[in-house]
Formats: C-alpha cells, sequence, structure tokens
C-alpha cells in the first residue's frame, strides 16, 4: 500500500496538506456518510497512511522504500512564455498573456504506459434511431478494435433509465460482446445524468492503476438534471476519472456539454456524420493509449492588482477552462505538449512599485506509471515594472495563440450578445469574423458565418447547426503547430 498516491499527495508534502488531505478523504469514505464495504476498508486505510505521515519518525522510516529517486520523478519540463518581458507603469488597466508549455522529456517503454479502463455511454433515446444509432454501433465496434488486449471497457446506455449492456471486461473478449452492442435500441427521452451516474459507479470500483476513462456519445439535451451531472462530473474527476464529450447532429445542449467537459479537463467535439465520428474516435483511442499525466493542475495566488480573466487549451486538444483557484489543464500525453494561454488583466499600479510578482502557486501533475504518482513544480511568475513604455517583440508562439483565439472570441461574443438581445452588437462581430476568416483563407466556415448573419436577421436567434458550427470551427482554428 502506497499512503502518498491513498492520499493524493506528493514526496514533500507538508505536515498540513497530510492533515488536509486526511480530512477530505475521510469525509468521503467515512462509513457514517458512506456505508459501502469498499469504503470502510478504504476509510481504515486513509487512517492508517495518516498514521504513518503526519508522524516525523515513522515518515522517516516509512520514505526508505523510495530512496531510489529514479522511481518517484516524473520527467517534465515547463516552459512559460509572457507577452512582456515588462509591464509599463500606465494610469488605466492592461492586459497581460501567459503561455505555459508543458512537456514529458521522459522516454517511455510501452510496458510502462498503464492499460485502459474506457467506459462509453450512449444515448439511446428515441433522436437516435434510425441511421444515426446504426452508423455508431459500427463505429462503437471499430473503436473497441483499437484498443489494446488488456484493456477494459464497458458500455452503459442511457434514456429516461439506463442500463449496464456489458460490464467492465477485458479486450481479448470483445468477440463474446459484439452482439450485445448489436442489441441496443433506441426509445424514450434524454436522461443524461442516469447514464452518467451508472458509469461512474463502474470505473471507481477499478483501484488499479488503469487510465480511467468516461466518454459520452449524445444527440440531445438532458431536462432538469444538469446539476446533478455537474455535482457528479466533480466528484468522478476527484477519484481520478477522465470525462470528454461528442456532440452528434445538431440538437445536443454545447454549453453544457463544454461546463463538465471542462471541471475534468477534457473537450467536447462536434460531428455530424458518422465518418467524422469514427475518425475523431480513432484519434481519441491513440491519445487514450498514451497518457502521461491523467490530470495537471495549477493554482494560482495572484497579486491584488491582478484578475485571471480567461483561459484556454490550445493543445493537445482545444477547450476553455474554468476559472477556479485550481484550474484542471487537462491530460498530458506522451510525445505531446500541453499548452494553455492565460490572460490576466492588471489594475492600475502604484507608481512605487518596481516588480509585480502577478503569481505564485503550483503546477501538480499525476503520473500512473511513477511509484508516487503525485508530482508538483512550484513556480513565481513576476515581471519587472518600468516607468517608460518600452516596445518589444511578443513571442512568435503568442502572438500566433492570440491571433487565433481572438476569432473564437468573437463568435463567443456575438452568442453573448444575441442570449442579451442585442443583434445589431452580434451582427456586427459576426461579419468582422467573417472578413477575417476570408482574409485567411478559411472560405466555408466564412460562408456559414454570413449565412448564419442572415438568419440571425430573419429569426432574431441563431440556427442549431449554425450555432456550433461557428463555436467548433473558429474552435479549431486554435490547433498550434503539433509538436
Amino acid at each position: 500500500m502506497n499512503y502518498y498516491n491513498l492520499l493524493e499527495l506528493p514526496f514533500d508534502a507538508t505536515q498540513e496538506e497530510i492533515r488536509k488531505a486526511y480530512f477530505d478523504l475521510a469525509k468521503r469514505y467515512h462509513p457514517d456518510i458512506n456505508a459501502a464495504d469498499d469504503n470502510k476498508d478504504k476509510f481504515i486505510q486513509i487512517q492508517r497512511a495518516y498514521e504513518i505521515l503526519s508522524d516525523s519518525e515513522k515518515r522517516n522510516e516509512y520514505n526508505l522504500i523510495f530512496k531510489d529517486q529514479k522511481n518517484k520523478e516524473a520527467n517534465v519540463q515547463v516552459n512559460a512564455y509572457f507577452s512582456r518581458s515588462s509591464i509599463p507603469l500606465i494610469s488605466e488597466k492592461q492586459y497581460f498573456y501567459l503561455l505555459l508549455d508543458i512537456f514529458s522529456t521522459e522516454k517511455i517503454d510501452d510496458s510502462d504506459i498503464p492499460s485502459v479502463n474506457l467506459s462509453i455511454v450512449i444515448d439511446r433515446s428515441t433522436s437516435m434511431q434510425g441511421a444515426i444509432l446504426e452508423n455508431l454501433k459500427i463505429e462503437i465496434e471499430n473503436l473497441l478494435r483499437l484498443l489494446k488486449a488488456d484493456d477494459v471497457f464497458s458500455i452503459v446506455t442511457f434514456s429516461d433509465k439506463a442500463e449496464v449492456v456489458i460490464p467492465p471486461v477485458k479486450i481479448k473478449n470483445l468477440s463474446n460482446e459484439i452482439v450485445k452492442i448489436n442489441q441496443i435500441t433506441a426509445s424514450g427521452s434524454t436522461e443524461i445524468y442516469k447514464g452518467l451516474q451508472e458509469a461512474v459507479n463502474l470505473l471507481v470500483q477499478d483501484d488499479s492503476q488503469k487510465t480511467k476513462l468516461l466518454l459520452l456519445i449524445t444527440d440531445g439535451h438532458t431536462y432538469g438534471d444538469e446539476k446533478k451531472c455537474t455535482e457528479l462530473i466533480n466528484a468522478a474527476t476527484q477519484n481520478g476519472i477522465v470525462f470528454q464529450a461528442i456532440g452528434v447532429g445538431i440538437d445536443w445542449n454545447d454549453d453544457f456539454l463544454d461546463s463538465l467537459s471542462s471541471i475534468a479537463g477534457g473537450e467536447t467535439q462536434f460531428v455530424s456524420t458518422s465518418q467524422e465520428l469514427y475518425n475523431l474516435l480513432q484519434v481519441k483511442i491513440r491519445n487514450f493509449g498514451v497518457i502521461y499525466s491523467k490530470s495537471v493542475r495549477i493554482t494560482f495566488n495572484l497579486h491584488q492588482n491582478v484578475k485571471l480573466n480567461y483561459a484556454f487549451r490550445l493543445n493537445p486538444d482545444l477547450s476553455k477552462l474554468e476559472l477556479s483557484n485550481e484550474i484542471n489543464l487537462g491530460n498530458l500525453y506522451i510525445g505531446k505538449h500541453l499548452r494553455v494561454i492565460f490572460e490576466f488583466l492588471i489594475d492600475e499600479l502604484p507608481v512605487e512599485v518596481s516588480e509585480l510578482r502577478f503569481s505564485q502557486g503550483a503546477i501538480k501533475l499525476v503520473v500512473p506509471s511513477k511509484m508516487i504518482a503525485t508530482k508538483r513544480y512550484f513556480y513565481d511568475f513576476k515581471r519587472p515594472v518600468l516607468a517608460e513604455l518600452k516596445i518589444e517583440k511578443i513571442p512568435p508562439v503568442i502572438v500566433d495563440a492570440l491571433s487565433k483565439l481572438s476569432l473564437y472570441r468573437l463568435q463567443e461574443k456575438a452568442r453573448d450578445d444575441v442570449n442579451q438581445g442585442n443583434l445589431e452588437s452580434a451582427t456586427k462581430r459576426l461579419n468582422n469574423l467573417a472578413t477575417h476568416l476570408l482574409s485567411i483563407g478559411e472560405n466555408e466556415l466564412a460562408k456559414t458565418i454570413i449565412k448564419e448573419v442572415e438568419y440571425l436577421h430573419d429569426t432574431k436567434h441563431f440556427s442549431e447547426l449554425g450555432k456550433k458550427k461557428m463555436k467548433y470551427g473558429t474552435r479549431s482554428l486554435l490547433m498550434l503547430p503539433k509538436s
């Protein structure tokens, strides 16, 4: 039993961090709160871990297990790019940008990559019947054949009730389960929570080092259970489950699924054809198999004159991130970079300030292949404050990201305008966006936006298909050159 992993702590955890981790986990697994037999055993283990790690003498003796430094160190590099090398002292608010580039420098053997436990949650409500569901079943079958023999999968379907169609089973036994996939039929309404709940229950029962993944595929809205879904995904993320979603067609709630994905550091993607779905699933499976860190998080302790305005993940997938004291940046894949851009708003600074320490904190990773899975890197982001405005060249990686992000944010602001009834402002933004897209050769997306302006003029709202094409089309422009 690894007490650091049990309490989800890094090797250098302080006594205060040990105490906090113990009380947080004890609340979650206390028999008076959750009487399940597995939780009782887990609670006893948590108590034992706290007893050892909170006692300096016992901890030092226990730490001898980890005397081989290679077993407890994650080889990760973090590069920080700033939009300016200094902050000008001006009598107004100003924006400042930070791009973090995080990647593993470690060479990984295939044998060191944890297996995957994938639970696929499929919407089988009435709206999925016909070609949509039939094609989906074919693509799910093709998808599963891309997994490794020792990977585990399960399938849950839902409408107004949920069913575990295939309980967790190894891929090498897939041929025995194909008939169950083919027997899935559509009926009923859409209640996403019930499907998610069944899948989470299956995944949390796995106490191995497998990467636990929950993939939701839906074509519709859920009604009345959005809050429960949010609470469930929050809890699932705390249990190390990675959540991602795919919206099929035009009638699903993109804002809701985006919010769920951002909680878990995942992403929501939009497909309109079965071929797009298969192509997307292939990419996801390739990524699932090479997760180095299943959760990268950053804490911000901001200067009183600094506010974090916006955060967006640029690589390896694309997603606007939820702002909080600890932001889930997403997964770090072997051989790929995790890049996130942050926008800060700096208030007018006092004249006597010579340096702005705009944030201190830590970047925390969970690397399942390591003996001690949790690793963190402390940072201290600061810039000198100069009385004169210094003209300098902005790093190209930030220029490229901001030029593309501005297009995505134009459609974001246009959507906000429409929600607030400000159609004139929305129209101006969209016309501006279409002009920019034409100038960079994105003609099809520009045509979609021009048509949407016409639709907006006639109906006072966006079409569901146009809204999604604008959102996910401009989002796809953000992909930086692959590394």
